[in-house]
């Protein structure tokens, strides 16, 4: 096998876990029947009764994820399918702008820890090329805002959003495009994520080498037909990890 020339990261539940802010969701709520009230006047749902329907509609997004069809529609479907739970059917310039109140940014605080910074650091000292691929809703402009708020964006060459890209994990053009980007070959990357499925047999099916991570989840092995190159039990192991993977290629 080649010598490892970079690496790419999921996101949530790998290089940070979440930590939901109440707060945020109500400010968001407000935000959106403003804008609704100001545009539709008359009467406009609730921000409580908005909040509920697009968190309806989230979770019933997700959890057509389990599915194997990979196919992700625009994320301003989804604000479409929630306001029409409420009857409200907004023209494409106003779905486009409450679709971005809603998901132009990240409203749960991540939480990354310094061990895991200390890594990332590390892999850069190496001259590691680096990137991520996340399956998520919410829109590529989020995930760059939110990777330089906690800054990681300086070490990243490549953000690849399944909201941006028709498709989600494990389809291997959201792969494909991270090493195009990265100007590596598959056999020259490892990728390093929390999922068996999306993460470890997505990288996997194209060349790549794949790193579980069980900081955050932990899915068991046993009975599994993906089997990851490495299982780290925290980021921090990660470097010592591309050592033994690169050692017994």
């Amino acid at each position: 096998m080649a010598a490892i020339r970079a690496v790419v990261f999921d996101l949530g539940h790998t290089l940070w876990d979440f930590a939901p802010r109440e707060d945020a969701r109500r400010l968001t709520a407000l935000r959106l029947h403003e804008r609704l009230a100001a545009a539709l006047g008359g009467d406009v749902p609730p921000p409580a009764a908005l909040d509920r329907a697009l968190n309806a509609t989230v979770a019933r997004w997700l959890e057509s994820w389990n599915s194997d069809r990979l196919e992700q529609p625009p994320s301003e479907r989804l604000m479409s399918e929630a306001l029409a739970t409420l009857e409200l059917t907004p023209d494409d310039g106003l779905l486009r702008e409450l679709t971005r109140i809603f998901l132009a940014v990240e409203v749960d605080m991540p939480v990354i820890e310094p061990d895991t910074l200390a890594a990332i650091a590390q892999l850069d000292e190496r001259g590691l090329a680096m990137g991520c691929v996340t399956n998520t809703i919410l829109l590529e402009d989020g995930v760059f805002d939110l990777l330089d708020r906690l800054g990681l964006l300086r070490y990243l060459r490549s953000v690849v959003a399944s909201s941006a890209m028709s498709y989600r994990k494990p389809h291997p053009s959201l792969f494909q495009r991270a090493l195009r980007e990265l100007d590596v070959t598959p056999a020259e990357a490892v990728f390093v994520g929390d999922r068996l499925v999306d993460d470890v047999g997505g990288a996997q099916q194209i060349g790549m080498r794949a790193v579980l991570t069980h900081q955050y989840r932990q899915e068991p092995l046993d009975g599994s037909a993906t089997s990851p190159d490495a299982v780290v039990r925290r980021l921090s192991e990660l470097p010592a990890a591309l050592d033994r993977i690169e050692a017994t290629a």
